[in-house]
């Protein structure tokens, strides 16, 4: 799953180019900043504007390790030679478990709107397809309706509701569990 072909999007009246591929070690960095710059766009992550925290090191090994296996990937999305979203999925890493995959989804708000985030969810269906994974997870949280309509649309279905699970400075943010199975 490592050779994606180029994904032209186009929104209104302005077309954008989109480059959907695998992560590369050489991108932790570039990952990293995404990380914090949407942090900063939406209360709605689990990262806030510290990004993540890990060090570039970290990153690159985390990638490394997504690269080796054949159930995970990350998968990063270019425009505008930068890094402008990124998605993944990964297994749980339990042998009674290893059919589900959490999945995940991440874009500047600059570049809402332009359909990266649906390229981003085709493919990680695809990738699930190719790696014989049975189920998709995620979490998201209630009040994130664009993201939800995205994950609706892709045929995933909420299936919980989590209390509290998300702080940001002194809000709490609720979350629904959406899975979707893969035939």
């Amino acid at each position: 799953m490592s050779n994606y072909n180029k994904h032209v999007h186009e929104a209104e009246d302005e077309p954008i180019e989109t480059i959907i591929r695998v992560a590369e070690p050489i991108d932790a960095k570039a990952i990293l900043g995404l990380l914090r710059h949407v942090g900063k766009d939406t209360p709605y992550l689990s990262v806030g504007p510290e990004g993540a925290n890990m060090t570039v090191d970290q990153q690159i090994e985390l990638i490394t390790r997504y690269n080796e296996s054949d159930n995970n990937i990350m998968l990063v999305a270019e425009s505008d030679d930068q890094i402008v979203g990124m998605a993944t999925v990964a297994v749980i890493d339990n042998n009674r478990q290893s059919h589900v995959a959490e999945v995940g989804v991440s874009i500047i708000k600059e570049y809402w709107g332009y359909g990266i985030g649906s390229i981003l969810t085709e493919e990680m269906i695809q990738f699930a397809n190719y790696a014989e994974i049975k189920v998709l997870t995620l979490e998201v949280v209630t009040k994130n309706i664009r993201a939800i309509k995205l994950y609706e649309k892709y045929g995933f279905e909420i299936v919980g509701t989590l209390s509290k699970r998300l702080r940001n400075d002194f809000h709490y943010y609720d979350t629904y569990v959406m899975e979707r199975l893969i035939d």
